[in-house]
């Protein structure tokens, strides 16, 4: 894992195995010792479609109903069969979380302490926290969304701070360097 510079990081873990948790914070939160100072945490929890019925829709599909207007120039692909969401829902069981989003809240208030950050100053932990399904979408989008309306302003203010900073001309320098190529005897 490389996380130097990083802006952003997401640390995932599985709903249905407290294990992925424990091993989250235990093997990997010292890996993020060399990411920006103001790096943004976010906790997904994936695999929310095995546990969560609401989860089960792919949110491609919702997107495409909505999005879906009666004007004669749109093409119309052949729609292709749904696959079953999962496994468990091949048996109509879903398995049983285990890890809460309160679970996930305290496991972030831990990496803001670890990382030494003010937890009144950075993002709430409800902001922070997602659960997800990658193989149906679900709340995919809402995490990218949310990370990019955090990270671009801090990326926006280190572009200005850099812009600010002395800078050499180039062209200046390529100006120099022939008159002098030109006053040599080689």
């Amino acid at each position: 894992m490389y996380c130097r510079g990083a802006a952003a990081i997401i640390l995932t873990y599985d709903v249905t195995n407290w294990q992925s948790l424990s091993e989250l914070e235990e093997r990997f939160l010292s890996l993020t010792d060399t990411a920006n100072h103001d790096c943004i945490y976010a906790l997904v929890g994936n695999k929310v479609d095995l546990t969560d019925p609401k989860a089960h829709q792919s949110q491609d599909s919702d997107v495409a109903s909505e999005d879906r207007t009666d004007s004669e120039d749109m093409r119309t692909e052949p729609q292709l069969p749904t696959p079953p969401t999962s496994p468990a829902s091949l048996s109509g069981v879903m398995l049983q979380k285990q890890v809460t989003p309160e679970d996930a809240a305290a496991l972030y208030g831990r990496i803001l302490r670890y990382k030494g950050l003010d937890e009144t100053s950075s993002q709430p932990a409800e902001k922070m926290c997602f659960e997800t399904s990658a193989k149906t979408g679900y709340n995919v989008d809402s995490l990218f969304e949310a990370l990019f309306d955090l990270v671009l302003p801090s990326i926006l203010r280190q572009r200005n701070e850099n812009q600010e900073s002395p800078t050499v001309d180039l062209e200046e320098c390529r100006g120099s360097s022939n008159k002098r190529a030109k006053s040599s005897c080689c």
